[in-house]
């Protein structure tokens, strides 16, 4: 059970990640809406939207699971 908990959560940990690294910084994207940059960072379900989406998913996955290794490893003590 706690073998299959570490798995997942390395799992979610490494898209986590992968989502993050993706991502463009905060100031790049500022700075481009200020240049005028391309338009098509004002359209619906970017890029970023969606790895902005998966992130915060992969977030709240990964705290779940090691919330429940954590409760299933104290109790195995």
């Amino acid at each position: 059970m706690i073998v299959a908990i570490k798995i997942i959560s390395a799992l979610l940990a490494l898209g986590l990640i992968i989502c993050v690294t993706l991502q463009k910084s905060k100031a790049e994207s500022f700075s481009a809406a200020m240049g005028g940059g391309d338009a098509s960072q004002f359209q619906k379900g970017t890029r970023e939207e969606l790895l902005a989406r998966l992130t915060k998913y992969f977030a709240i996955g990964w705290i779940i699971m090691v919330f429940i290794g954590a409760v299933v490893w104290y109790h195995t003590m």
